[in-house]
């Protein structure tokens, strides 16, 4: 028989073509995580929510503590009563590869966490304790909602201040079967985290302390805390999401990564460069002649409580000259402000239609508070605005008219020495 045909150039380019037609080059057997899938079409679904037994979800502690970090500014001193304190300086501003490893609740112990600001292109400052604070109670809160959903039930948290408790109503049934367990547990964890964050400035504006005896009215309300705040919860829901929550270690690591990945996202600076950010607002947002626990030290405050929470820009600050030339050439290459919301709706259902938070009076009964502070007092974050409204006028008075505003800084006409 002759073989002749099998070597024929067209007959072997037909073969070739059929064999590549036949071969099994995408058909790769990996699994795919069907939520991811879900999400990335933005069709809310939580598939694995009937073979999630509720009782299995690991139980954590409540975070008692609350991060010692930061004031407003750089290179700062402290003084006790009125004697400055010899030999201490907080530098407090950082690059992002200064900042340390996540420790769940770590609070006074988490040295090795080396909080304190980084500067963002699209975020302006960031207080990465405020970010830690928030994820944790996030994912504390996240993981009590997932495990009693759907019926109504109630979570007793700490103190802070006054007792806290978080009343959730019982989720329609349409509600849970369309978004799913961790969906709607993340969801409504974050909207009351929210409120919490938002208690915490109160409480600290009124002078509670949780550090007896230090004064953190200076820190109330600072302008890069709100951001912070919703950066830190908005993480955390992304790690329950993506169920990196198996373990205290697992949680640790994952929150690692996502600041990391974040901070990137934000278009974080370099340490020069965020010094030279905070500089450029030394009078207008901050005053460097003023020491911890000065009031006065940081002269503007954020008092917008509302979705979503929009970062404060150096560059917003700085109208004229060569001072904004220069700073906006630092984020020149950035993509634009990154604003963050707040979930205010689950699906068409308003969560605070769903939840209720009640704040009571116990021990701690402040001077001077909108509502009257007497022991089994009880108000509801409903109560948050018209409170708002007292800090503002209050701090009219003591730090001057729009100091929750941003004012332009004054264009001297010349570059400023910045310090490296």
């Amino acid at each position: 028989m002759s073989t002749h045909y099998f070597t024929s150039p067209y007959l072997l380019s037909v073969l070739l073509v059929l064999s590549s037609a036949c071969a099994s080059t995408w058909k790769s057997k990996a699994a795919v995580d069907p939520r991811l899938v879900a999400r990335a079409m933005n069709d809310p679904v939580d598939l694995p929510t009937q073979r999630v037994n509720p009782a299995s979800l690991p139980v954590i502690k409540p975070p008692v503590s609350i991060r010692p970090c930061c004031a407003f500014g750089m290179d700062l001193t402290a003084k006790l009563g009125e004697v400055p304190v010899p030999g201490y300086k907080n530098g407090n501003v950082l690059s992002a590869d200064e900042v340390g490893p996540h420790t769940y609740d770590s609070g006074l112990t988490g040295v090795a966490e080396n909080n304190g600001l980084v500067y963002t292109c699209r975020g302006g400052f960031i207080d990465t304790a405020h970010i830690r604070d928030n994820g944790d109670r996030t994912l504390y809160l996240a993981m009590e909602i997932a495990r009693q959903l759907p019926g109504g039930f109630t979570i007793n948290m700490p103190e802070e201040a006054v007792v806290r408790r978080v009343i959730v109503k019982p989720l329609p049934p349409a509600v849970l079967a369309r978004y799913g367990r961790w969906v709607a547990a993340t969801t409504l964890a974050q909207w009351v985290n929210y409120q919490f964050s938002i208690w915490h400035e109160i409480a600290t504006w009124y002078g509670w302390q949780s550090i007896k005896g230090f004064s953190e009215r200076l820190s109330a309300f600072s302008l890069e805390d709100m951001y912070s705040n919703v950066l830190g919860e908005r993480l955390a829901a992304g790690i329950v999401l993506n169920h990196e929550t198996d373990s205290n270690e697992a949680y640790n690591r994952a929150m690692d990564a996502w600041i990391r990945e974040s901070l990137r996202r934000l278009s974080v600076v370099s340490k020069v460069d965020a010094r030279r950010a905070m500089q450029s607002v030394d009078g207008l947002w901050w005053d460097s002649k003023q020491r911890i626990p000065d009031n006065k030290l940081v002269l503007r405050r954020q008092l917008s409580i509302a979705s979503p929470q929009q970062p404060w820009l150096v560059t917003d600050a700085a109208t004229k000259g060569p001072v904004r030339d220069e700073l906006k050439q630092m984020c020149a290459k950035a993509p634009p402000p990154l604003p963050l919301s707040i979930p205010e709706q689950l699906g068409d259902q308003k969560i605070e239609e769903l939840v209720r938070i009640e704040f009571e009076f116990s021990s701690w009964l402040p001077e001077g508070f909108p509502i009257t502070a007497q022991k089994g007092t009880i108000f509801t974050q409903a109560e948050f605005p018209a409170i708002i409204k007292d800090i503002r006028a209050k701090g009219e008075k003591d730090l001057g008219p729009g100091f929750d505003q941003l004012r332009p800084l004054r264009d001297e006409g010349k570059p400023v020495a910045f310090a490296d």
